[in-house]
């Protein structure tokens, strides 16, 4: 059965009476002659503070012309976190450069926050639309919005100041962008996830080379790039996936370091680039997979001469189309005539507008009685998705949440300052979904306080059946994050979910089609768990722990791929390894995984018992040379394109091991 593919769920709702209002609450005029830099502020420093009960400004149509930088200030581990601000759509709410030349329109402090449905316009005179420095911030979003006339869209720190990380780029537009509509720019700007973005005639889409850090892009579209659409200089591990670039200088460039770029670049169309499409001068490896490139010279691809490289089922208009070591893995490219590909370009998801559905109003810090009481209403309701809203507030759960089989609910936080944390003894979810279902959630954190789980999946079985969650934080759960069971058909699948300090994150047991796209997560005694016959795809995470030496296990059977993390697992004097094989029948494949934990635990350990599984790694990075030990004479392990950190500093590639094949 294939793994699910990730969608698009995006819905808008709001304004909400909990939430600040700009011109009712601060007598913001948004006129478009009047300046209104003084009054925006007075409002963004009402979310600054730790007890604000305020957490949502919204910013209703307007015009707002401002003359200095905007600031979301922290000062304070607790400032300015949580929060959000929203406008009513980028098409009717603009935020107007009318200060010096060079200007930062905002500069962005917060984390764990929120910024959304915005248009920034820099008429030419602003250097930076939105500036995210100088301390170090997570876990935020910018969705929605439009970024114009300016020369960066977004600065992802700054080399002089701290990093920015975990990071969602959404539905966003990048217009005329001078420098580049997103710039990472720090050695801890890591994990930028950007989904559904438009960049239309910038220098460059995006970017590290002003600095350091890493990024994800997918789906999104580039035209007219004038030097590349996506640029590295220093290395980590990037994934480039589904996107289509028409008329840029090239798609994706990589400058000379000696160092190793863990990259895939996957389902990509090009079109008609007017130089080299892809260019790579770090010693890799790339992983070149599933592209199709409709061009008129070669090369291709041109590779640094003792790169990594392995290419895998792309097309090709050119012969000759790659430029690599001889020694490369190749399997399923091929060359066909430029005539034959039908190419269109997609139209950019638009920005929806405020949803029109029912919408439950729950009281901040109500109990769980009455949540569960409004969540049997809301399921109850014919026709349109119901939404139930749970404002800013701690919810003192003393009992688990039930959603009916059947419903087609969705349940709304304000963030991070929306938390449902257990109260009761016991080892209870927190919140219980039955399926099937048609349910989704956004924003907003479940703490387990050591004692229940956090969200648990299961029930009746339904084809077309699914579950979405979207900025998930779940945290201190008793025995998992995350419990999805039994589900053969129906679609479970998270984006942007950060899940920490659980006895096991995320626990498949016989359900098919799970998926985490995208996200982080730290210290939990297992980050994953995958047990009979489920399948499970976790892709671009990060994972670190200073505690816990140990990443994930693997029991009965099932499938499991890991395609673009970082898995930084804490040295152990005992040296249990960080993936764990046993009594397993099925695949495990981790493809661009960088394993660093700076210790000499093995990486991949299949054990004696463990009975006709394969296991493959593609293109693994890390500290370690011997990155599986197979003990099973029924177990199969290829390692392909692999390198490790040399204990001075550097990489190096590191043979392979094992025979692959199509079969494989």
């Amino acid at each position: 059965m294939p793994l699910p593919k990730p969608t698009n769920d995006a819905h808008f709702f709001g304004p909400f009476a909990s939430w600040l209002d700009v011109k009712r609450n601060f007598g913001v005029a948004g006129d478009g002659r009047s300046d209104d830099t003084a009054a925006l502020q007075r409002a963004l420093d009402a979310l600054r503070p730790p007890d604000s009960k305020a957490a949502v400004l919204y910013l209703p149509a307007g015009t707002y012309r401002i003359t200095r930088s905007l600031e979301v200030n922290r000062e304070s581990h607790a400032e300015s976190m949580h929060i959000s601000i929203l406008g009513e759509h980028p098409d009717v709410v603009r935020l107007v450069w009318d200060g010096e030349r060079d200007g930062v329109m905002v500069r962005y402090d917060a984390w764990y926050a929120r910024m959304g449905r915005l248009t920034l316009d820099g008429r030419g005179k602003a250097k930076t639309a939105i500036l995210c420095a100088p301390h170090f911030v997570t876990y935020n979003e910018f969705a929605d919005m439009v970024f114009q006339d300016v020369g960066f869209g977004i600065e992802a720190g700054r080399m002089d100041t701290q990093g920015v990380a975990e990071t969602v780029v959404a539905r966003c537009r990048f217009v005329r962008c001078g420098q580049a509509g997103i710039s990472i720019q720090n050695f801890n700007s890591l994990d930028w996830f950007i989904w559904h973005c438009l960049f239309e005639a910038c220098h460059l889409g995006i970017t590290n080379a002003f600095g350091a850090g890493n990024f994800h892009v997918y789906e999104s579209i580039f035209r007219r790039s004038s030097s590349a659409d996506i640029s590295m200089g220093n290395t980590g591990y990037f994934s480039i996936r589904q996107n289509f670039s028409q008329g840029s200088r090239a798609f994706f460039v990589a400058g000379w370091i000696g160092a190793c770029g863990n990259v895939t670049i996957q389902g990509n169309t090009v079109v008609e680039p007017q130089s080299v499409p892809i260019e790579i001068y770090n010693n890799g490896p790339l992983l070149l997979l599933d592209n199709v490139f409709l061009t008129r010279k070669a090369p291709v691809v041109r590779m640094r001469p003792d790169a990594g490289f392995l290419s895998i089922g792309n097309v090709f208009t050119v012969k000759d189309a790659i430029e690599a070591k001889p020694t490369a893995f190749r399997l399923g490219d091929r060359v066909v005539s430029y005539t034959s590909v039908r190419v269109n370009s997609p139209p950019p998801l638009g920005v929806r507008r405020a949803e029109k559905q029912k919408v439950v109003e729950i009281r901040a810090g109500a109990s769980a009685q009455e949540i569960q009481k409004a969540i049997e209403q809301a399921a109850r309701s014919k026709g349109e998705r119901p939404v139930l809203h749970l404002p800013a507030g701690v919810y003192t759960i003393d009992r688990t949440l039930m959603v009916p089989p059947r419903s087609r609910l969705c349940i709304v936080g304000d963030g991070g300052k929306t938390v449902l944390r257990w109260s009761a003894e016991g080892q209870a979810p927190i919140l219980l979904v039955q399926a099937p279902t048609h349910t989704v959630i956004y924003d907003l954190a479940m703490d387990g306080a050591g004692k229940a789980d956090g969200l648990v999946v299961r029930g009746g079985d339904q084809h077309g059946a699914r579950f979405v969650a979207d900025q998930l934080n779940v945290g201190d759960a008793q025995r998992a994050g995350v419990f999805v069971s039994r589900l053969q058909n129906m679609q479970v699948l998270f984006f942007n979910m950060n899940h920490a300090d659980c006895k096991v994150g995320v626990k498949v047991a016989g359900a098919k089609q799970v998926a985490v796209f995208s996200g982080a997560s730290s210290n939990n005694e297992l980050s994953y768990e995958l047990t009979d016959g489920g399948n499970l795809l976790v892709r671009d995470i990060w994972y670190e722990s200073g505690t816990h030496p140990r990443f994930i296990v693997f029991s009965g059977s099932g499938n499991f791929t890991m395609h673009g993390a970082r898995v930084a697992c804490a040295p152990s004097a005992d040296k249990p390894p960080v993936v764990e094989i046993r009594d397993f029948r099925g695949r495990v494949a981790f493809l661009t995984t960088d394993f660093s934990n700076w210790s000499d635990n093995k990486k991949v350990h299949v054990k004696r018992e463990a009975k006709g599984v394969k296991v493959l790694l593609l293109g693994a990075g890390g500290d370690g040379e011997d990155y599986v030990q197979n003990d099973s004479p029924l177990a199969e392990a290829v390692v392909l394109e692999s390198s490790r950190i040399l204990p001075g500093g550097g990489w190096t590639s590191i043979p392979d091991v094992g025979k692959p094949s199509a079969q494989f």
